[in-house]
């Protein structure tokens, strides 16, 4: 047996292994070197078991300086806090708009679309609200507010161009500005929802994400969309028109001369509404309006027109409304009931007339032409439909405005109940994504 062989034979029985071979004695007892060895293996591992480790170099400085840390971005709940200042500040403009319109007459178009914008408003409100509590969602909002802002500086710089919108109005959007400037710069760090710790991101990553393909893309079409509404709107808002716009031949119906300000440095004070005279309407009432003073003028008819309480020798030529105030960027709507409707036209021409407090008049007396340009200053109308094919307006001006009110308290109920659902559905929606990440 050689020494290897013997050696390894006493390295397992010290190990408390099975015996060595049995020439493993002999081996010993004829090579001192081994019979050494066998000592020496025996004081180290009787040392090894008695004595206590020594203590190794501290390596934690080493470690820690090859290792970047995330550190907390500086002045993140600064930019937090003000953009939750920006947000409920265009959550109150998004609300005193909708609160402002008021319950819109049935059949306006112009009315539903006032809604629909002042609700954008308030859910923008809602989005900044929510990018304040968790700037994660950062990024996701950029192509919606910069599309938005970007429209609305377009049209901006063309209405005052055009004079056709003040100051006052234009700073309803600077909430809207500051909260893409501070979404943006929310953005450009990330958090860590389960250290609570932020990472930064480079520089570039925010502008490489603004200008990917797909981004461009939804930004276009956001834009495209938000141009077109807010387009709609503004020419709709910028006329006299007669709400709603149409109504059935020969019964009673209830309409609004709806009248907005156009400059921003003058408000209207006076409105003056002529009936036609062609088309005489026997019957018609005015609604008191606070702060307003209404004079009614009446002209003889050439011819006297029949009615249920027998003939009317006179009717009612031209209303005026003075005394009253609508501020730049407002409107007011003047109801007036009439009836009953003439049969034998299909369409009633107001020509009205709007004075400002600066001594200005606009005449919006202008009627447009079977397939022409809308003028520029159109004169309020109402479309008459026959009696059979048209939609039920009302047959009596307290039933118009019985069925009117009952029906936006109907409407606005549901609209109220689905809201409430939806963010009841919205809110568990979020906690079940929650817990699953």
């Amino acid at each position: 047996m050689d020494c290897g062989i013997a050696r390894e034979a006493l390295s397992a029985v010290m190990d408390g292994e099975a015996p060595g071979p049995a020439g493993l004695d002999a081996h010993l007892a004829a090579c001192p070197a081994c019979t050494t060895w066998q000592a020496q293996a025996s004081r180290i591992g009787r040392l090894a078991a008695i004595s206590a480790a020594e203590p190794g170099p501290d390596l934690t400085s080493l470690v820690l300086a090859g290792v970047s840390l995330p550190r907390p971005a500086r002045g993140r709940s600064a930019l937090r806090v003000a953009l939750l200042v920006v947000a409920v500040a265009q959550v109150l403009v998004g609300a005193v708009e909708l609160l402002a319109t008021g319950p819109m007459p049935m059949m306006s178009m112009q009315g539903h679309v006032q809604h629909e914008t002042s609700a954008f408003n308030l859910a923008l409100g809602v989005v900044l609200l929510r990018v304040a509590a968790d700037p994660a969602r950062a990024r996701a909002q950029l192509p919606l507010l910069a599309s938005l802002v970007g429209v609305l500086a377009a049209i901006s710089a063309v209405d005052l161009a055009h004079s056709s919108v003040g100051w006052q109005r234009l700073a309803t959007h600077v909430p809207v500005l500051l909260g893409l400037l501070l979404t943006l710069v929310l953005s450009r760090t990330g958090t860590d929802r389960r250290s609570g710790t932020t990472r930064p991101r480079g520089a570039g990553q925010t502008w490489r994400l603004l200008m990917d393909s797909r981004t461009r893309r939804t930004t276009a079409v956001g834009a495209l969309v938000l141009g077109g509404l807010l387009t709609g709107v503004g020419s709709a808002a910028a006329h006299v028109t007669a709400q709603p716009s149409t109504a059935a031949q020969g019964g009673f119906t209830k309409i609004a001369f709806r009248v907005p300000n156009e400059q921003d440095k003058a408000a209207t004070n006076s409105v003056e509404v002529s009936l036609p005279a062609d088309h005489p309407i026997a019957s018609v009432a005015t609604r008191a309006l606070p702060g307003w003073t209404v004079k009614v003028d009446k002209s003889a008819l050439a011819k006297p027109v029949k009615t249920d309480d027998g003939e009317v020798t006179e009717a009612v030529s031209k209303i005026t409304w003075s005394g009253g105030r609508i501020g730049p960027g407002s409107f007011e709507d003047f109801e007036v009931s009439l009836g009953p409707l003439p049969t034998d036209t299909s369409t009633l021409v107001f020509k009205a007339i709007q004075t400002y407090d600066n001594g200005d008049v606009v005449r919006w007396i202008d009627t447009a032409k079977p397939g022409g340009a809308e003028p520029e200053h159109p004169a309020p109308t109402l479309a008459l439909t026959p009696k059979a094919t048209a939609e039920p307006v009302a047959t009596k001006a307290s039933v118009a405005d019985s069925t009117s009110d009952s029906t936006g308290v109907l409407l606005g109920g549901i609209a109220t109940v689905l809201a409430v659902v939806a963010a009841v559905f919205s809110v568990l929606a979020w906690r079940r994504s929650r817990e699953s990440a």
